[in-house]
């Protein structure tokens, strides 16, 4: 097994500041040809920095005010740059889909390249579509229906850790498990001796980036304290990610190369790009995307079954009527606790636990906020938004708009139910950009059925055997920074279900 030694943390900063630099290939505003301009509503940036650095108030529900109190577009300015934020689905819609060619990745994401690099979410232009094509191959539906075994597998191991009574932090809980899968399936490779020390620090990294990146760019990052010692931990991670690959290339070598997407780009050749970005994937090519994948593989879903669980426990009956539908479907006497394994068939077999699911990342988006950088001067709602500036939109505030949704801000599974009972996207009748919990167009998330299987079965395999409660008075509340985390942790009580009677 191959070993990376550790750097020190001088080495550690000016490798992840490398990555923090833009691209050559990353493209820069143009100059504006728009001059003094007349800008709508907002707050007063300072106050809005002050907000961030406090806490006083979570970030999303703090963007949710500014939203609610100054209309559909409202500016403020905040680091020496005017950001525009976005509450109305049509131009949600127009500029991150219509006019995504206009715009690019905006400060926030850019501020986490030491920790992303330049993977598929911060990368642009040519070299994102070439690395996004390298990767695309793995997450076909054929793909994702042989991960699917492999991560009901990784359930039904999880959750024999279990027991009736003991007292959990669902959070750690679910993301070990997400992290063990997102080592199987994309990486084939055992990860759940790292979980606990990858946890820990991408936790870390995630919170402190995600303040930073609100209140300055990658500048600000590399320059403060916190973004020095923040740079210095991304060491860890790498640790975990270069033995992956060496360990990867020496089975390659070997003749026992695993079939997954790490061996497919570390093989993959792109001839068509070449002469620009070379042939293969670089080793600090490969670090970036595998970073990204596990960030995204298993940080959102985590997030996303974190939430799920905590909402089922507060509605007892909708956990209920979740736990009939998956035992309806899985029961099987010959089994030793009366259920099957879920496969990936069953996933549409499942509507309500669909809807338990959209109903969850409708009401706690993992991936709360996007941001966009314009490329030339847009007309937005009737505003002139200048070349350079920050555009941004939240899931959060779109998803909970009550002009948009019916009961806006309760958990109502049943809405995402046809006519007929089957999971419908649609069903709720929403505007198109209401409902964005993947992003859009060409940055609309790779993994997106990767992760809704995978949540599903999860909910399937583990609703139907667990009941999980949280522990009264414990504290929920939301921790806004990367992904939308519970900001407390989540400590429930696990309670055995009994097998089904036949």
């Amino acid at each position: 097994m191959s070993t990376t030694s550790r750097r020190s943390t001088r080495e550690a900063v000016a490798q992840a500041a490398a990555r923090a630099r833009p691209r050559a290939d990353a493209p820069t505003p143009a100059e504006s040809a728009v001059g003094r301009v007349e800008r709508p509503d907002g707050p007063w940036g300072t106050g809005v920095v002050l907000g961030l650095l406090s806490r006083r108030e979570p970030p999303n529900r703090m963007f949710e005010a500014i939203a609610r109190r100054h209309g559909p577009v409202s500016h403020y300015k905040m680091a020496g740059e005017h950001v525009y934020l976005l509450s109305d689905p049509d131009l949600v819609t127009d500029v991150f889909l219509n006019r995504a060619r206009d715009v690019m990745k905006g400060r926030g994401l850019q501020a986490a390249r030491p920790l992303l690099g330049n993977g598929l979410l911060t990368s642009e232009g040519e070299f994102h579509l070439r690395q996004r094509r390298l990767a695309q191959p793995a997450f076909h539906r054929q793909r994702i229906a042989s991960y699917a075994d492999q991560m009901v597998a990784e359930g039904l191991r999880h959750q024999r850790s279990w027991a009736d009574g003991a007292h959990v932090d669902m959070v750690d809980e679910m993301t070990s498990l997400t992290f063990a899968i997102v080592g199987r399936t994309l990486f084939g490779t055992d990860l759940t001796g790292d979980a606990r020390t990858f946890a820990d620090v991408l936790e870390e990294l995630m919170s402190g980036f995600g303040q930073l990146s609100a209140i300055g760019n990658e500048k600000v990052v590399r320059a403060l304290p916190k973004g020095r010692y923040l740079l210095s931990r991304v060491q860890d991670l790498d640790a975990v990610v270069q033995r992956i690959i060496d360990e990867h290339r020496e089975r390659i070598a070997d003749g026992d190369a695993p079939d997954d997407l790490l061996t497919w780009m570390i093989q993959a050749r792109d001839e068509e790009g070449a002469s620009q970005f070379g042939a293969s994937m670089t080793d600090d090519q490969l670090r970036d995307e595998v970073m990204t994948m596990v960030l995204a593989g298993h940080e959102t879903t985590a997030m996303a079954l974190s939430w799920a669980w905590w909402l089922l426990s507060s509605h007892p009956f909708v956990s209920e009527r979740m736990h009939a539908e998956a035992v309806e479907l899985l029961a099987d006497p010959s089994s030793p606790d009366g259920l099957r394994a879920p496969a990936i068939d069953d996933v549409a077999r499942l509507p309500f636990t669909n809807a338990v699911l959209a109903e969850t990342i409708r009401l706690y988006p993992p991936a709360w906020i996007m941001g966009r950088r314009t490329l030339t001067d847009l007309a937005v709602g009737g505003w002139d938004v200048p070349s350079g500036s920050i555009v941004l939109a939240s899931p959060w505030i779109l998803h909970r708009d009550p002009d948009l949704w019916p009961r806006a801000t309760s958990f109502h599974p049943d809405r995402w139910l046809a006519d007929d009972g089957r999971y419908d996207e649609s069903a709720p009748g929403q505007p198109r950009g209401a409902w964005i919990p993947f992003g859009f167009g060409n940055r609309r998330c790779i993994g997106e059925q990767f992760a809704w299987t995978e949540a599903v079965l999860l909910l399937a395999t583990l609703g139907s055997r667990w009941d999980p409660r949280l522990v009264p008075g414990s504290p929920v509340d939301t921790m806004a920074a990367v992904t939308l985390r519970p900001k407390h942790g989540l400590p429930m009580t696990l309670h055995r279900r009994p097998a089904p009677t036949s």
